[in-house]
């Protein structure tokens, strides 16, 4: 259900292209101490999510990667190819944060998984630093657009 909304939601989009070719985009809004408004990319296929932001050398502050899924659960993640560090906030059915973790590039295996606190229907990534530049914290609330 929360696949489907928000699919709707963003209308698979027509916008440029963001750091990735050929995902639909968003906005994605954290209320948290200073508001914090990210251009998404949303990587809501199997396919999209397995290669996330692989290959990217730099990230804009304004830009970010949403991952959706359309049940809650648990879904941990790897930076397998990843060339840069990361911040990944996993939300709720709620749209609340219900975990924050940075993570580093790995570009052989083993890789490391990062698994999040408890279940969520969805995540964002952004640069390292980001999320706690903005004050983000778990407990904010999120908007996708």
């Amino acid at each position: 259900m929360f696949l489907l909304v928000l699919l709707a939601a963003c209308g698979g989009s027509g916008q440029e292209p963001g750091v990735t070719e050929g995902l639909p985009r968003g906005t994605l809004t954290i209320e948290a101490d200073q508001k914090l408004v990210l251009n998404v990319d949303l990587a809501l296929t199997v396919e999209a999510q397995a290669r996330g932001l692989m290959g990217v050398k730099d990230l804009p502050d304004d830009y970010g990667m949403v991952f959706a899924w359309a049940e809650p659960g648990i879904h941990a993640f790897y930076m397998k190819n990843t060339l840069i560090p990361l911040d990944i906030a996993w939300w709720n059915e709620d749209l609340e944060i219900i975990d924050i973790q940075t993570m580093q590039p790995c570009t052989a295996d083993p890789c490391r998984t990062y698994v999040p606190a408890a279940r969520h229907t969805a995540a964002v990534e952004v640069a390292a630093g980001r999320l706690e530049s903005a004050g983000v914290k778990v407990g904010d609330r999120v908007r996708l657009d």
